[in-house]
């Protein structure tokens, strides 16, 4: 298990880019029927909101076709979500509560963490309670052009879970503090405006946005995405945005990574909702190591990150 956990450690900024694309968002969009051309804009609309949000993690390392290590990870989260109205200063306030959490953890085919909120027989004492103090805390974000100006209820939560006895234990906890951090809550919800236009666009029109983000030890990165609007709905007034972007990124300690991510988003602009956005990030890296006789070995290892949001307004 700690031989698992030191493997995740290492790979932990690959895990971690699912959270940049895995989101809860709503998008306000206005139609310029004129000119047949469509401005979308990540802006939250005032109302009550059900964010079903799905990841599926799979990573394997391996030397020379042996297989080293492999895990996967599936998560669920139901988000009940609150859209406050606009203020005069530009801030939407947003509430969240989790309504139905569900995390699996493997290790080539043995389950190593299962916990479903909606499956009370699975699950040891301490993951239940920690969830359970998950789904009864609420957190309140404020956004403003697309960004978290300010988050509350993070550090209530962290305070009120347990330490933990074993190292395992440890892990865990500290795995989950950070899921509702102020810098992850910010993950979930800027990135939905990467892709996004600056002006109206039509069917076929092609862009390119620049978006700075930050990699812990590496300091600041850009990314670039190429985007597409594929398609205007004729019938319905919905719009199909497609993105993709490639990243060469040197590591600490000779590693390094390649990340190839593809976005897919599908809008109601009627409602201003992404009611369909998937996207998938594939990491590529190579990570110097040492093997049982002490020769220095490079290992290949490959993660993917696929992420599905469902949103759907009450």
């Amino acid at each position: 298990m700690i031989k698992m956990l030191q493997t995740l450690k290492w790979s932990a900024f690959a895990l971690g880019v699912w959270a940049s694309f895995g989101a809860t968002a709503v998008f306000s969009s206005v139609l310029c029927a004129a000119e047949g051309k469509v401005e979308i804009k990540n802006a939250w609309n005032e109302g009550r909101y059900l964010a079903f949000q799905e990841t599926n993690v799979s990573y394997v390392e391996q030397h020379e076709r042996a297989v080293l290590a492999r895990t996967q990870t599936r998560a669920a989260f139901d988000w009940q979500v609150v859209a406050e109205p606009l203020r005069a200063d530009g801030v939407r306030t947003l509430k969240l509560k989790a309504k139905r959490v569900m995390i699996r953890l493997q290790s080539d085919g043995a389950d190593l963490v299962y916990y479903d909120s909606d499956n009370l027989l699975r699950g040891d004492e301490l993951m239940k309670d920690v969830f359970a103090k998950l789904m009864k805390s609420e957190f309140t974000v404020e956004l403003k052009d697309g960004k978290i100006v300010k988050a509350d209820g993070c550090d209530a939560f962290a305070k009120s879970l347990p330490t933990g006895a074993t190292d395992d234990e440890k892990y865990f906890i500290e795995h989950i503090r950070t899921v509702v951090a102020k810098e992850n809550l910010a993950q979930i919800f800027e990135p939905l405006s990467y892709p996004l236009p600056t002006q109206p666009v039509g069917s076929g029109d092609r862009w390119t946005t620049e978006t700075p983000f930050t990699l812990p030890a590496l300091g600041e990165k850009k990314m670039v995405l190429d985007c597409e609007l594929k398609a205007l709905g004729n019938r319905e007034p919905k719009a199909n945005v497609a993105a993709e972007a490639i990243l060469d990124v040197d590591l600490t300690a000779g590693a390094s990574a390649t990340i190839k991510i593809e976005i897919d988003g599908k809008y109601d602009l009627t409602d201003g909702v992404a009611n369909d956005f998937t996207s998938r990030a594939t990491v590529n890296l190579e990570l110097p190591r040492k093997n049982k006789a002490g020769d220095e070995i490079l290992v290949k290892a490959i993660g993917v990150i696929r992420n599905k949001l469902t949103v759907v307004k009450r």
